[in-house]
C-alpha cells in the first residue's frame, strides 16, 4: 500500500488492483544498510587504486629519451578519442582529423566535448585530463553495478558475491594463456582481450566505455522500477539518462530499446494495462530519439562518417561464436547454463522480467548483422553474473555442485569464496601484463622525445587544414597533439585505410621513384612529412634527397620536412574525400 493512499480492493489471489502493476508480485525490500554502502565504497576505492598503479608505473619508469603517452591499451581508438577532445576544446562540432580528406564539421560526442573543455579550463593535456576523470567514471560504473545488483539480490551474501564476480571477473581467457606458453600463440585472442564484457578491464583502460556502462545500468534499473512502481517520474529519469548515453555512446541505445521495448510489450499483455505500460515505455525511450536520429544522420548522410562506418570491419573484431562466449564470460555463464535458473521463471516482477529479457535478447543482439555487433556485449556480464551467481549459490543447498566444504565456512560461504577466486585469474594476468608491456618503454605506448618535440613544432606552425604524412605509429598521435590532419592514423577513421597504408610504405621505400612520391604529396595536398625512428622502421628512404622536401625542424633522430609549394599542387579547399 502506498502511503497516503486509501486501502484498495484485492483480487482473488490477494493482490491490490488499484494501480498499474499492483497485480504483480514484488521482491522483498533490499536490506542494504549504510554500513554496507560504506563497505562497497571502500571496495570500489581499492579497485580504483589498483587500476591507477599501471599509470603511475608507466610515468615513473619512463627513461629520459621516452615519454609515456597516457594510453594503457588500444592506442588506435584511444588516440582517436584524444583527437576528438583536442578539437572540442574550441568547437562544438568537429571534423574527422584522422584522414587527409576534408569534410564538414558535423560530429559531436558529449563525453569528449566535456573532456576537451575541462582540459582547456584546467590547462592540462587531454590525456592527463582523461586520467583525472578515469577514477570518476570507474566509480560511477562500479557504483551502478552494485546498485543494479541490489535490485535483484536482497540477501547480502548473494549480493556481494554477484557484485565481486561482475566487478573483478574476466572469463576463462587464462586457459588461452597456458596454451600460449605451450604453442607460442594465443588461440582466439578475442576470447581473452575483449573489454566490453569485462568490468575491471573497462575501468582500467576505457573511461569512455565505463561511463556508458554505468549509464546503461542506471537506465535499465530505473526503467524496471518505473514499471514496478507505476512511476512516470522514474521513466522520465531513465529517458533523460538515455539521451545522455545516446550523445556519448549511441550503440548502447540498441540495448536500451530492445530490452525496454520487450519489457513494455511483455507487461502490456496483462489485462487492462496496455496503455499505461506503453506510456511508461515511451517515456523511457522517446527522449533519446534525437540522439538516435543524429547517429543515423552521420551513418547515412555525412560522406566522411559514412566512409568511416563502412570500414568498421577492417578491425576484424566481431562477437565470438556462441561456444567461445563460455570462455569470454567464463564461469558465471557456464554455471548459468548448467544451473538453468531461467527454467524457474523468476518471481514475475518487472525487474526480474527485465533481467531475464536482457539475458535472452542480449544474446541475440550479440549477432546482429553489423560490423559493430561486438558493442552489444557492453554490460552483458551483469545479467550473466547475477543469474550465474544465483545458480551457483542456490544450487549448493541440495548438493548439486560437487564442492568440498571449506573449514570454518558454511557451504554457501565456501561456494561464494571459491566462485570469486575462480573468476580472478584472467584479469590478474591482464593486469600483470600491463606492467610487462609498459616495461618495454617502446612504441606505441611511449614515443621518442624527439618525436614529441617534432609534433609540438607542428602544433605551433601547422594550420588546422594541413596534412602530415608519417608512419601509422606516429600518425595515430598527430591529430591529438597537433590539431592537423594525419595522412594515416586509424583503421576506420582514415578513409581507404589499406590504400593509404600501402602509400606510406611506398613513400618510405628507397626503391620507389620520385614521381610516385610527388603524386602522393600532390594528390592529398600534404604539407609536412615527419621522419623519425618509427618511419625508418617502415623504409630507409632519405627525404633530404627529394626535390619536393626541405627541412623545417630537426630534433635528434626526428626531422620534420616541409613540402615545397610546387609539389603541394592541390589547395586545401579542393582536397575532398572522394566520397563527397
Amino acid at each position: 500500500r502506498t502511503p497516503g493512499v486509501p486501502p484498495c480492493s484485492r483480487d482473488a489471489a490477494g493482490w491490490p488492483v488499484n494501480t498499474l502493476l499492483d497485480t504483480l508480485p514484488t521482491r522483498r525490500p533490499r536490506s542494504i544498510t549504510w554500513r554496507e554502502v560504506l563497505q562497497a565504497a571502500a571496495v570500489i576505492g581499492i579497485i580504483l587504486l589498483l587500476t591507477s598503479l599501471p599509470y603511475i608505473y608507466a610515468y615513473r619508469s619512463a627513461p629520459p629519451d621516452r615519454q609515456f603517452m597516457g594510453i594503457l591499451l588500444n592506442v588506435p581508438d584511444n588516440a582517436q578519442y584524444l583527437s576528438w577532445a583536442h578539437e572540442f576544446r574550441h568547437a562544438f562540432l568537429i571534423e574527422n582529423k584522422l584522414t587527409p580528406e576534408h569534410g564538414a564539421a558535423v560530429f559531436f560526442n558529449l563525453f569528449w566535448f566535456l573532456i576537451g573543455r575541462l582540459a582547456l579550463g584546467l590547462g592540462l593535456g587531454d590525456a592527463e585530463t582523461v586520467e583525472l576523470v578515469r577514477p570518476v567514471t570507474g566509480a560511477i560504473f562500479l557504483g551502478a553495478v552494485y546498485w543494479f545488483v541490489g535490485l535483484f539480490e536482497h540477501r547480502p551474501r548473494y549480493r556481494w558475491t554477484a557484485f565481486l564476480v561482475i566487478a573483478l571477473g574476466g572469463g576463462l581467457g587464462w586457459l588461452l594463456v597456458i596454451v600460449k606458453q605451450i604453442t607460442g600463440n594465443v588461440p582466439a585472442p578475442l576470447d581473452l582481450y575483449v573489454a566490453e564484457p569485462n568490468t575491471f578491464l573497462t575501468v582500467l583502460a576505457f573511461p569512455f566505455q565505463a561511463l556508458a556502462g554505468g549509464l546503461l545500468l542506471l537506465i535499465l534499473g530505473l526503467a524496471a522500477l518505473a514499471f514496478e512502481r507505476d512511476s512516470p517520474r522514474l521513466a522520465v529519469g531513465a529517458g533523460l539518462l538515455a539521451l545522455i548515453l545516446g550523445l556519448q555512446h549511441g550503440y548502447d541505445l540498441l540495448i536500451v530499446y530492445a530490452v525496454v521495448g520487450s519489457l513494455t510489450l511483455g507487461l502490456a499483455r496483462r489485462p487492462g494495462k496496455v496503455w499505461r505500460s506503453l506510456m511508461l515505455g515511451a517515456l523511457v525511450c522517446l527522449w533519446s530519439l534525437p540522439a538516435a536520429f543524429y547517429a543515423a544522420y552521420l551513418a547515412r548522410l555525412s560522406p566522411i562518417w559514412r566512409g568511416v562506418l563502412a570500414q568498421y570491419g577492417n578491425a576484424g573484431v566481431f562477437t565470438p561464436p556462441p561456444a567461445h562466449l563460455l570462455i569470454l564470460l567464463g564461469l558465471p555463464l557456464i554455471l548459468l547454463v548448467a544451473g538453468r535458473p531461467l527454467a524457474h521463471g523468476g518471481d514475475g516482477s518487472p525487474r526480474d522480467l527485465l533481467l531475464r529479457l536482457w539475458l535472452i535478447i542480449g544474446l541475440f543482439l550479440l549477432y546482429i548483422p553489423t560490423d559493430f555487433q561486438i558493442k552489444m556485449l557492453s554490460d552483458w556480464q551483469v545479467p550473466v553474473g547475477i543469474l550465474g551467481t544465483e545458480a551457483a549459490l542456490a544450487g549448493i543447498a541440495p548438493g548439486r555442485w560437487p564442492i568440498p566444504r571449506i573449514p570454518g565456512l558454511s557451504w554457501t560461504e565456501g561456494t561464494a569464496l571459491l566462485l570469486i577466486v575462480l573468476v580472478l585469474p584472467t584479469n590478474l594476468y591482464l593486469f600483470t601484463w600491463r606492467f610487462v608491456d609498459l616495461g618495454r618503454h617502446d612504441y606505441p605506448y611511449y614515443l621518442d622525445r624527439d618525436d614529441v618535440a617534432a609534433l609540438r613544432w607542428i602544433a605551433d606552425h601547422a594550420a588546422p587544414s594541413d596534412v602530415v604524412l608519417s608512419s601509422l605509429t606516429i600518425g595515430e598521435y598527430v591529430p591529438a597533439l597537433t590539431g592537423a590532419h594525419a595522412f594515416l592514423a586509424h583503421w576506420a577513421e582514415t578513409l581507404n585505410f589499406y590504400e593509404k597504408r600501402t602509400m606510406v610504405a611506398r613513400f618510405f621505400d628507397p626503391r620507389e621513384d620520385e614521381n610516385t612520391r610527388q603524386q602522393i604529396l600532390s594528390r592529398f595536398g600534404i604539407r609536412y612529412v615527419l621522419v623519425g625512428p618509427a618511419e625508418h622502421a617502415v623504409g630507409s628512404f632519405n627525404p633530404s634527397t627529394s626535390a619536393c622536401l626541405q627541412i623545417a625542424f630537426s630534433a635528434g633522430r626526428t626531422t620534420v620536412y616541409a613540402v615545397r609549394p610546387s609539389c603541394q599542387a592541390l589547395p586545401a579547399s579542393s582536397r575532398s574525400s572522394g566520397v563527397q
